[in-house]
């Protein structure tokens, strides 16, 4: 133990018959609970009633392990103090005793230099000296939290042995606090697979694609800034709305501004607004993205064709969370969660002086990648290919019961310069085309018929011998399909000599071991 966070303290005596009593109650109640927040809730109650122990609160550490912050309090503390209640690691007091895992008694606030009071909750004239006590909530050997209490001073009797109490009230609590936890994070994951959820347009189980919904879930519910980074096409806008969707701002609104698409005179005005005659053209007042967001999410796309004095200008918005409007002279505030996405590697425009160093640093707080498609596999691009046929024949009046044998080995076998977006709009092409309820390999573009199953030998073919060659695929792959494999019986299907149909096996590469 420790007094005034220095000194260790003498072994308490022990607790008395009314502490023990508590803990007890403290046990039991935890442990048939059903509504853990209510319980955790109560438990802090029960401390301020029986123990004196007032404004009890507990702190953890974000999933980010950023900062700590206010997750619980007794009832006389309203929620939006919670946001001022934050620290780092190793700051104040709270911060401090999460650090080292040691628990701090201070007797007298006011000559504490450490103590914080960062919800301003202390300050009220006229009051009575505060003790303030803080213990590690630790659970398997890890601390996830703190739980801290202020007492008035006159109160404290043992300061020592109350300190002790503290620290086995809080050992109660660690595993119910782990499991609250753990059920937020459930709650998100459960909210995010839903249909029409915030994965419902992200899609894939490959590796890199896990990891990018792992990252989402954990830096949707705090207000950390976030740059996503890829090709372009990999649907960085879909994961800035994924984490919009499964965070507390979901009911706010997500406005997004493409950097890139917008000229560099009227793009501060688009950022921050502008008042009326504040330059040509301007005539009337124009509330900018900021403004519009309120308390929801801004995306910023290719923050990277961002010109330089607007990095400027940015940056010192994002620093003071303050702008104002182009031509005005009040000054506003913003509270909207920034996130940002380029295709361009930052880290080199920043060496080449073509953006801000400090920019970089300020909007690279949490680092998405998202990766091409090329490196996300066959599967990933078939659930895609799956999901895009569906939503297009739905808007398109047409019933699209599958994709013919070619059309897949064309569509996993291409590399996908453009990514998912190309993905998109080659399937929407084929369905457009489609005649039938299939879709065939020469419902695709040429580019991908050229990819897969051409010549061996020979010259470079032109697009009329691609188209000849997948109709011919195709024909060939289904007959061998229905015959499983038996060129012998494919061959009298199609009309055609065994050596023929061998021939055009050898020529295009088919395996007919596949259709067996």
């Amino acid at each position: 133990m420790a007094t005034s966070g220095t000194e260790p303290a003498a072994e308490p005596a022990g607790f008395s018959y009314g502490q023990l009593q508590l803990l007890n109650r403290i046990a039991h109640h935890l442990g048939t609970a059903d509504d853990l927040e209510s319980a955790l809730r109560l438990v802090l109650e029960w401390l301020e009633q029986k123990c004196s122990m007032n404004r009890g609160v507990i702190t953890l550490m974000n999933d980010l392990d950023a900062e700590l912050q206010a997750f619980i309090s007794v009832s006389s503390i309203p929620e939006h103090f919670f946001d001022k209640m934050r620290y780092r690691p190793g700051e104040g007091v709270t911060g401090r005793v999460f650090s080292e895992g040691k628990p701090v008694f201070i007797p007298d606030v006011e000559k504490d230099g450490s103590f914080l009071d960062r919800s301003g909750l202390r300050q009220r004239p006229g009051r009575r000296p505060l003790s303030f006590f803080c213990a590690p909530i630790v659970y398997r050997d890890t601390v996830i939290g703190t739980l801290s209490v202020d007492k008035n001073r006159e109160l404290v009797e043992a300061g020592a042995l109350e300190l002790a109490f503290l620290c086995e009230a809080a050992a109660l609590l660690a595993p119910f606090v782990q499991r609250r936890r753990l059920e937020d994070r459930l709650e998100l994951f459960v909210r995010a697979r839903q249909p029409g959820g915030a994965f419902h347009r992200l899609i894939g189980n490959s590796t890199p694609v896990k990891e990018v919904k792992k990252l989402v879930v954990r830096v949707a519910d705090v207000a950390t800034t976030v740059l996503l980074t890829g090709e372009t096409g990999t649907g960085k806008g879909v994961v800035a709305q994924s984490i919009h969707q499964l965070g507390p701002r979901r009911e706010k609104p997500f406005v997004e501004v493409n950097c890139g698409a917008i000229p560099e005179s009227l793009l501060e005005s688009e950022l921050f607004g502008h008042e009326k005659g504040a330059f040509t053209g301007a005539l009337s007042r124009r509330s900018g993205v900021l403004e519009r967001a309120g308390e929801g999410t801004v995306f910023l796309d290719e923050i990277g064709e961002l010109p330089l004095a607007a990095q400027t200008r940015l940056l010192r918005v994002l620093q003071t969370r303050e702008f104002e409007r182009v031509g005005g002279g009040d000054t506003l505030t913003f509270k909207a969660r920034i996130i940002a996405a380029t295709n361009r590697d930052l880290e080199a425009a920043v060496a080449e002086g073509r953006f801000r160093a400090d920019l970089f640093y300020r909007l690279n707080v949490f680092p998405i990648h998202i990766p091409p498609l090329r490196e996300r596999g066959k599967a990933d691009i078939l659930l895609l290919v799956d999901f895009f046929v569906q939503q297009f024949a739905r808007q398109m009046g047409k019933t699209i019961f599958r994709l013919d044998t070619p059309s897949i080995d064309m569509l996993t076998a291409y590399h996908w310069p453009g990514n998912v977006r190309e993905l998109e709009n080659v399937v929407e092409r084929a369905v457009l085309l489609a005649d039938s309820d299939v879709i065939h390999g020469h419902h695709l573009p040429p580019s991908l018929q050229m990819n897969v199953y051409s010549p061996r030998k020979g010259r470079r073919s032109g697009d009329f011998e691609a188209l000849v060659r997948s109709f011919e695929v195709e024909l060939l792959t289904e007959a061998l399909k229905d015959c499983r494999g038996n060129q012998t019986r494919a061959a009298q299907q199609l009309k055609i000599t065994k050596r023929m149909i061998q021939y055009k096996v050898t020529q295009y590469g088919i395996d007919c071991a596949r259709f067996k």
